[in-house]
């Protein structure tokens, strides 16, 4: 077997590695408010970013005065989704790099890519202070094209993994994307569309492009 066409893949996090609640849920029912957080989730649309940053304050008011350690404990109790671990093995061993590019809080990205054995990460950061710089769905194209070029590989080289509307810029931006939401968007038709998938297979798929 050649070496493999595909020399970078980009996940997504939440929906994608991981299935049921968002990391921001799961959060919050650590915090004791998931009835708030479903709500504001809800009734926030992804496309709105004044929306989600007011969200995204009350949101990092409630972790003043808990300690990281305590945040992440509550990270245990995402559901991730099924043969991520094998996947990203696969991948490893066909000398693959991996990311996950997310708009949810880097400290959850960066704890997931670790468990995982991820080798680069990016999210919305939250300071010591509360200052939060923001990460969006645009910027996951640009952070994916800087990485690439970083690696010495160009968009032809690289796949990406997505399962929402906030994924569309980044997967159609490279040569393999693939979809793991039930129904793929009209702007992708060039899509893999593998819904709630298991990892392994899409790793699988990914691999047989080479």
């Amino acid at each position: 077997m050649g070496e493999p066409k595909v020399k970078l893949v980009v996940f997504d996090l939440d929906g994608t590695l991981l299935r049921g609640n968002t990391i921001l849920e799961v959060l919050a029912a650590g915090l004791g408010k998931l009835e708030r957080m479903s709500e504001l989730e809800s009734t926030t649309s992804w496309t709105d970013l004044a929306a989600i940053e007011q969200a995204r304050l009350e949101v990092a008011g409630w972790y003043q005065g808990v300690v990281l350690e305590t945040l992440l404990s509550y990270l245990h109790g995402a559901t991730v989704a099924p043969g991520v671990q094998e996947g990203m093995s696969l991948l490893r061993g066909a000398g693959i790099k991996t990311a996950i590019v997310s708009i949810t809080w880097e400290f959850a990205v960066k704890w997931f890519s670790d468990k995982f054995g991820v080798d680069y990460y990016n999210g919305t950061k939250l300071t010591d202070n509360g200052q939060i710089v923001h990460f969006w769905p645009h910027d996951k194209p640009v952070w994916l094209a800087k990485l690439a070029r970083s690696l010495g590989i160009t968009s032809d080289e690289v796949a990406a993994v997505g399962d929402s509307g906030g994924d569309i810029a980044m997967l159609q931006g490279i040569r393999y994307p693939y979809y793991v939401g039930p129904s793929i968007p009209s702007e992708l038709p060039h899509a893999v569309h593998m819904p709630r998938a298991n990892i392994a297979l899409v790793a699988e798929q990914i691999l047989g492009q080479g």
